[in-house]
C-alpha cells in the first residue's frame, strides 16, 4: 500500500470511530485554544504595562498620572471604534454572546472575524482600562479555533458543537486554571449537552489547555484563598441573604447593560463614537474610584485576603462606605463598557462585584456578631460565586470553579445555598443571562439549542415527499377536474410553458367553480389557481419546514429547486415533517443514553 492509500485509509477508519477522532481532535482544539488565552492574556498585560507601567492596573493604581485615566480608554475607544465598523456590522454579535448566536442561527460557523476583534480587540479594551474580563474573548477565540477546524474537515454540525465545547473549555480551563470548570461551563453554558460522546472530547481538551497554562504561568490558581471556617450553622442564613443579595445585584448589571446600549444607540448612532465617549466617561469614574478600572483580579484577591485599603483620592473611609462607592463605580463601569462595545468579558467583572457585594455583607454582619460569624474575606469568596452564577445563570459550573479555587470541601455549604438562592433571585426578575440579554432583545431564542442543531441538519430533500400533477395554465375546467380526482393528491399545479409553477389548486379553490357545469369549458387553470403559494426549498431544514408549518394552516407545501424556486419537485405533508421529527428525537435520545 502506497503511502498515500495508508493515510487515507488511516483517516477513513478515524472518521468512522467518532468518539476516537474528536477525541484526537479535541487535543489539537485544546492545544491551539491554550495558547490563544495564553496570547489574550500577553497581549492584555503588555498594554497594560505601556500604560501603568505595570502588567495590571490594580497594581499601579496609586502611581498612575491623572490624565492616563482619561487618555487610555479614550484611545481604546477611538481604535475599538475602527474596528465595530470595520470589521464587524451592526448585527453581528461576538464574544460568548456572538458564539451562542452563530450555534443557534449559523450551525456552528463560528464568525472568524472575532480573531481579530477579540484577540486585538480585547487585548486594547481591557488593557487600556475598560471595565471587562479577558474570560468571554477567550471563550470565543477557543470556538472560532475549534469551528475552523470542524468546518474544514467536513464535520457533521454535531460534531462541530461537540469540538466548540472543547474550545470553550479549553479557554475557561486555561484561564483560571480549573479543568474541570471549564468543561462544565462548556456543557452548561454553550451546548446544554451532557451526553458521553460530548463529555469525553470536552474533557480530553480542557486538561490539555491546563497543561499548556500551567507549563507557561506555574500551577496557581486564579486568586489565593484563605483557609475557610464556618463558624457557626447561623451563618448559612447568612449566607442565603448573601445570595439574596448578589442576585438582585445581578439583575440590576442586566438590565442597566440593556439600558444604556439603548439610550448609546438612541442619542449616539455613530458607532465609531460611541467607544470613544464611553471611555471618556469610564476615565471619569476611575480618577474618583480607580478600582473601577479593568478586570481588577488583584482587588478581588485583597478583598479575598482581607488587605484592602479604603482609600479615595487621599481620603480615608469606613470599610463599608468604601466598598459601596466601589461597587456603585464598577457596575456602572462595566455595563458602560459592554453597552458602548468594548470587546470583553463580563466573567471577570462578576467575579470582582461578588467579592465588593460578600465582603460589604461580611463587614456589617461581623461587627454585628464577631463571636457568630466569620470576617468578610469569606463572605467574599462566596459571593464571587453566588454574583456569578446568577449573572451567568450557571449555577453548577462557579460552584465547581469556586470549589477548585479553594480546594475546600467546607465552602461548598454555603457556596451552594449562595448560588442557588442568587440564581433564583435574579431569574425571578427573568431567564436572560449576561450572555442571553442581548440574544434575547434581537429575537434569537436559546432553548432546545441542540434539539435544534439535529433539525438543521436534516435537510428537506432527505424527507420523504410525494409527486405533484403538473398540469398546463390554459387546461379547461373540465380535464382539471378529471385530472384532480384521478391523481388522488388533493392538490395540482398549475405550470407555464417552461414547467414552472403559476399556482396550486386544491379543493379549496376547486369548489366554487364545481356547480356550474357551463364553466367546465370556458374557465382555465391559470384563472382557478392559488398564486400565493408559500413554499419551501429542498435546502431548507427540517427546523425550516416545522416553522412554516407552524405559521400556516396548509396540510402541504410544494418543495422548490434550489436553483430555481418556481421550479416544484414535489409536494410535502404536515405528517411527513412531524413524523421525521419524532424519528429524530427517538435517534438522538438513544444516542444519548448510550
Amino acid at each position: 500500500m502506497q503511502p498515500k492509500q495508508f493515510i487515507s485509509a488511516s483517516h477513513r477508519w478515524l472518521v468512522r470511530q467518532e468518539v476516537l477522532y474528536l477525541s484526537l481532535l479535541a487535543m489539537l482544539v485544546g492545544l491551539l485554544s491554550g495558547y490563544a488565552a495564553l496570547l489574550l492574556r500577553f497581549g492584555i498585560e503588555w498594554v497594560a504595562t505601556l500604560w501603568t507601567g505595570e502588567i495590571a492596573w490594580d497594581r499601579a493604581l496609586d502611581t498612575i498620572p491623572w490624565y492616563i485615566f482619561l487618555l487610555a480608554p479614550t484611545t481604546a475607544g477611538i481604535i475599538v471604534g475602527l474596528i465595530n465598523t470595520h470589521l464587524m456590522s451592526a448585527s453581528e454579535m461576538r464574544g460568548v454572546a456572538g458564539v451562542l448566536a452563530d450555534l443557534v442561527e449559523r450551525g456552528g460557523r463560528i464568525n472568524r472575524k472575532q480573531l481579530v476583534t477579540e484577540t486585538f480587540g480585547s487585548a486594547i479594551s481591557v488593557g487600556s482600562g475598560a471595565s471587562l474580563g479577558r474570560e468571554g474573548p477567550t471563550v470565543a477565540l477557543g470556538a472560532v479555533i475549534a469551528s475552523e477546524i470542524g468546518h474544514y474537515l467536513q464535520l457533521s454540525e454535531h460534531q462541530v458543537r461537540t469540538l466548540i465545547g472543547c474550545g470553550v473549555a479549553a479557554g475557561i480551563a486555561a484561564s483560571f486554571n480549573t479543568p474541570i470548570a471549564g468543561v462544565l461551563f462548556a456543557l452548561e453554558v454553550i451546548l446544554a449537552d451532557y451526553a458521553v460522546a460530548t463529555f469525553s472530547p470536552i474533557v480530553i481538551s480542557s486538561v490539555i489547555a491546563t497543561v499548556i497554562s500551567r507549563s507557561e504561568l506555574g500551577n496557581f490558581p486564579a486568586f489565593l484563598i484563605p483557609e475557610y471556617h464556618l463558624v457557626s450553622t447561623w451563618e448559612i442564613g447568612i449566607y442565603v441573604g448573601i445570595g439574596l443579595a448578589c442576585g438582585l445585584i445581578a439583575a440590576s448589571l442586566i438590565a442597566l447593560m440593556g439600558r444604556l446600549r439603548m439610550l448609546l444607540v438612541r442619542f449616539i448612532p455613530d458607532r465609531r463614537l460611541r467607544p470613544v465617549l464611553a471611555g471618556f466617561c469610564i476615565g471619569l469614574i476611575g480618577l474618583v474610584i480607580p478600582y473601577a478600572m479593568s478586570i481588577g483580579y488583584g482587588t478581588v484577591g485583597n478583598m479575598l485576603l482581607e488587605k484592602v485599603d479604603p482609600v479615595l483620592l487621599g481620603v480615608g473611609f469606613p470599610l463599608g462606605v468604601f466598598l459601596a462607592i466601589v461597587l456603585f463605580g464598577k457596575l456602572v463601569a462595566t455595563a458602560l463598557s459592554f453597552a458602548a462595545g468594548f470587546p470583553g468579558g463580563l466573567l471577570g467583572p462578576a467575579l470582582f462585584l461578588g467579592a465588593v457585594v460578600g465582603a460589604l455583607f461580611g463587614d456589617i454582619v461581623h461587627s454585628i456578631a464577631p463571636s457568630f460569624t466569620e470576617s468578610y474575606g469569606a463572605y467574599a469568596l462566596v459571593a464571587c460565586g453566588a454574583l456569578t452564577a446568577a449573572a451567568l445563570q450557571a449555577p453548577i459550573t462557579i460552584m465547581l470553579m469556586v470549589f477548585e479555587l479553594s480546594a475546600d470541601y467546607r465552602i461548598m455549604l454555603p457556596l451552594m445555598a449562595a448560588c442557588i438562592v442568587a440564581t433564583l433571585v435574579k431569574r425571578s426578575f427573568g431567564h436572560q443571562s449576561v450572555f442571553t440579554e442581548a440574544l434575547e432583545e434581537r429575537g434569537i431564542e436559546m432553548g432546545g439549542g441542540l434539539e435544534k442543531s439535529w433539525m438543521r441538519s436534516v435537510k428537506v430533500s432527505r424527507i420523504q415527499w410525494r409527486p405533484i400533477p403538473s398540469i398546463p395554465e390554459h387546461t379547461k375546467l373540465e380535464d382539471l377536474k378529471r385530472i384532480y380526482v384521478d391523481s388522488g393528491k388533493g392538490c395540482v399545479q398549475v405550470v407555464d410553458d417552461k414547467d414552472e409553477m403559476i399556482g396550486l389548486i386544491t379543493f379549496t379553490d376547486l369548489q366554487p367553480w364545481l356547480l356550474d357545469a357551463t364553466m367546465d369549458h370556458v374557465a382555465i387553470a391559470s384563472e382557478i389557481c392559488n398564486r400565493k403559494v408559500q413554499s419551501i426549498s429542498e435546502d431548507d431544514s427540517l427546523l425550516d419546514a416545522i416553522a412554516t408549518f407552524d405559521r400556516e394552516v396548509f396540510e402541504q407545501l410544494p418543495v422548490t429547486s434550489t436553483d430555481n424556486p418556481r421550479k416544484v419537485l414535489g409536494i410535502l405533508s404536515r405528517q411527513s415533517v412531524f413524523s421525521t421529527y419524532h424519528q429524530l428525537i427517538v435517534k438522538h435520545g438513544e444516542h444519548g443514553e448510550a
